[in-house]
């Protein structure tokens, strides 16, 4: 029986002033304004449009300035800035009213997965997406240094960007339900078949029916609408999560919650509880990713029994999320307990309902890889057959976690044979997603007497930088 108050004693300490978090210092230390001001964003629970509103930005505007690609230097603006979201004015520079002291920021290249255990892979990609092209001038503010020309950005993060600003046309009358759910099904199947590209450019619409319908809900129809709504958040969200923009995830995630609460549905709350910890995760609010996992798992047990094997599935995932979570926290007993719990809430619910003996041994090759139990990691890639996972998105996972697995016990040839297949598999996996770049580049330093054949064209296929 589990110990829900162990599991999750790593409350977040709210008094823990975000300043002093270390993201926020490495952040002051290197000049990196923009992760600053998304940190004391987030701090205080604010979404870019209501952050704009206190500062007079757009949110299109601040998410560039939090993501580098737009730089402040102007010392009225930080000042200002400073003194709307309480951020202290020495992590600034801000040394004297008159003066601004300037960092030299360099460019942080992530180790691959295994030699960091706490930390997540990707979570400072080596190569992000670019979500808008070029930049918009802020009001009473001038680029550092000569800012190089931006390529055309995808359209697949741009889609994204869509939903989150409200840029796209909404519906003048709601949709029928049965074809918003059909195409909510058609484009998670999408999803599932890591065709991110196609199902980011459907999002937009799918959103924007979505919420025509919610807000045109009767009090007979709202729990329905509003299932509906919060499921687009939730495609929306696990889309922006394997593409790595967190800030925007944080915000679909957001929305989803708020859907949620008037749908009415344990299962969905669930699973929406599951997006947001995954969010919080990633955003390095891990302890706060736990505890939500925690007692999600609580609410599920005691509001349903556990009686249907629904119930039990979902009861599964998120104790699997939980241990996924404890491991990239070092915490291998808390890990491996929690795993084991999984295990029996999947025999307790059988394979139809999306939690197989596949799915937990999937999540067993990954507590092993983030513990740096790489050959654990491999022993249990080689005991499962990627066929037995039910879509190619839960197959690209298997070929992430093996890669990297096989990378770190320095097995190279073999970690670019499981490169190769994920790309077979998933195509886009490869193309859009960071670790597949991050391990790339790293067995091409690696492959110093270039014994890969084959390396430096697959690079070159998927971008990866050199």
């Amino acid at each position: 029986m589990l110990e829900w108050g162990r599991l999750g004693e790593a409350a977040v300490d709210v008094g823990h002033r975000w300043s002093e978090l270390p993201e926020a210092r490495h952040a002051a230390a290197v000049g990196d304004f923009g992760t600053l001001l998304r940190v004391a964003r987030t701090a205080a629970r604010l979404t870019l449009v209501e952050a704009g509103q206190r500062c007079g930005y757009s949110a299109a505007t601040l998410s560039r300035i939090e993501r580098g690609r737009q730089r402040i230097t102007d010392v009225m603006v930080l000042r200002r800035l400073s003194a709307i979201f309480d951020i202290p004015p020495q992590l600034f520079g801000l040394a004297d009213i008159d003066g601004l002291a300037f960092h030299q920021s360099g460019i942080a290249v992530d180790r691959v997965r295994g030699e960091a255990p706490r930390r997540e892979v990707g979570e400072d990609p080596v190569r992000r997406r670019e979500v808008l092209g070029g930049l918009a001038g802020l009001a009473g503010t001038t680029l550092a240094g000569s800012t190089p020309k931006l390529a055309v950005p995808p359209r697949v993060v741009v889609c994204l960007e869509d939903i989150l600003l409200g840029t796209c046309p909404t519906p003048a009358i709601p949709v029928d339900t049965a074809s918003l759910r059909a195409s909510l099904a058609s484009a998670w199947s999408d999803f599932r078949a890591c065709r991110y590209a196609r199902v980011s450019a459907r999002l937009p619409q799918l959103v924007a029916a979505a919420t025509t319908n919610h807000a045109a809900a009767t009090d007979g129809t709202r729990a329905v609408a509003a299932a509906n709504l919060t499921r687009a958040y939730h495609l929306t969200t696990q889309v922006l999560v394997k593409l790595h923009e967190d800030g925007m995830a944080w915000s679909a995630m957001d929305r989803a919650r708020q859907a949620a609460r008037d749908a009415d549905d344990p299962l969905l709350y669930a699973e929406t509880a599951r997006m947001s910890a995954i969010v919080l995760r990633r955003t390095r609010h891990g302890q706060r990713a736990q505890q939500t996992l925690v007692d999600a798992a609580q609410t599920l047990d005691a509001s349903t029994g556990l009686r249907s094997a629904g119930d039990a599935a979902m009861y599964g995932r998120l104790l699997a999320t939980a241990a996924y979570t404890a491991a990239l926290a070092d915490r291998r007993d808390v890990a491996a307990e929690l795993l084991h719990e999984a295990d029996g809430a999947r025999r307790r619910c059988g394979a139809a309902h999306g939690f197989a003996d596949a799915d937990v041994a999937l999540y067993r090759i990954s507590v092993a890889r983030v513990l740096g139990d790489f050959g654990a990691a491999v022993q249990y890639a080689q005991r499962l057959r990627p066929d037995q996972l039910g879509s190619v998105e839960r197959r690209a996972r298997y070929w992430e976690d093996y890669a990297l697995a096989l990378h770190g016990r320095g097995a190279y040839a073999e970690s670019f044979r499981a490169l190769l297949s994920a790309e077979r598999n998933a195509p886009q996996e490869v193309r859009y997603r960071p670790w597949a770049q991050q391990l790339t580049t790293a067995l091409l330093h690696a492959d110093r007497r270039q014994a890969l054949p084959g390396l430096q064209g697959f690079a070159a296929r998927i971008g990866a930088p050199a």
